[in-house]
């Protein structure tokens, strides 16, 4: 009797699973204010969702998921200091040759010279809309956020999440 309510019991869990997952909302920003928003800060950010590094000299190059680029000096591996932020909206990689960081501005690829010891830096080049649109975590766009559904001239620069969801027996996202 034990055994037959025992394995009555793994029939019913196995037949049951919940499925969590995120809805994303976009963050949206103008055309203009993308191609303005590149900016130096001199000091420490807070390292809140970091992504890919890149390492140039002495310099720690870390990316912030959709934010920009900290700075972090390395020269002294025992104590690594974080000395500026690069802010740059829906940056998701970074790649540098010859103090010329290369940085995704949302769909925009950008060159920005930086003189490293003053961490003081200019933008170069900018070619828009050269990179496909950032996609949600999630790993697409939903219908209602795609180009023809949102305002004329704003980009998508990073994604939010807006709620989570549980689907009983669900083995796929809709």
């Amino acid at each position: 009797m034990i055994r037959k309510s025992l394995l009555l019991g793994l029939l019913v869990l196995m037949g049951t699973s919940s499925s969590y997952y995120y809805s994303y909302t976009p963050l949206l920003m103008d055309r203009a204010e993308l191609e303005s928003s590149l900016a130096m800060v001199n000091g420490a950010m807070p390292i809140v969702n970091p992504g890919k590094l890149c390492l140039y000299g002495s310099w720690v190059l870390l990316v912030e998921r959709y934010g920009g680029i900290h700075f972090i000096d390395n020269s002294n591996p025992a104590a690594p200091q974080r000395r500026a932020f690069l802010r740059v909206p829906g940056c998701q990689d970074v790649a540098v040759r010859n103090d010329v960081l290369y940085v995704d501005n949302a769909v925009d690829m950008v060159g920005f010279k930086v003189d490293f010891s003053t961490l003081t830096g200019l933008e170069l080049t900018r070619q828009k809309a050269l990179l496909p649109e950032l996609v949600s975590p999630n790993g697409y766009i939903p219908s209602q956020y795609r180009r023809r559904n949102r305002p004329e001239g704003s980009e998508i620069v990073g994604w939010l999440p807006t709620s989570e969801t549980s689907n009983s027996n669900s083995y796929y996202y809709e």
